[in-house]
């Protein structure tokens, strides 16, 4: 396998995305200690007292913007196709071959930016507090 330098710009971005989504489970777990023990200080709970879940079924994550999301997914197919020469299923979108040439080169640039836009299209959910 050869490395180039497309495929190493998609690379970074794709272990960006995974740091970021990281970063986040990370952020999730202290906000669920402190939550624990702000629930203990205030209404006099034992140490082991667990928060309140959200129902079965519920994902830990939500996401900021659908938009955006559509969006990242496509950029991304758009860089895919750069790839493949603008050619889907043997059909060529773009018939100007010096044109496909000259930029099908760049494909990792939408697919990196797409990488990373969707990597800021998640949140975390705050733990529910019983009030």
């Amino acid at each position: 396998m050869k490395f180039s330098t497309g495929l190493l710009v998609v690379i970074v971005s794709m272990v960006f995305f995974y740091l970021r989504i990281a970063w986040l489970r990370g952020r999730k777990k202290r906000f669920e200690r402190d939550y624990a023990l702000k629930r203990r200080r205030v209404n006099g709970r034992s140490k082991g007292a667990a928060l309140p879940q959200k129902a079965p079924g519920t994902p830990p994550y939500g996401i900021t913007n659908w938009f955006f999301v559509a969006i990242a997914f496509i950029i991304i197919i758009f860089g895919m196709l750069m790839y493949n020469k603008m050619t889907i299923l043997g059909y060529d979108l773009i018939k100007d071959v010096e044109l496909v040439a000259k930029y099908a080169e760049f494909w990792y640039i939408p697919v990196a930016l797409g990488v990373v836009i969707f990597a800021f299209c998640f949140k975390i959910d705050k733990p529910i507090l019983d009030d």
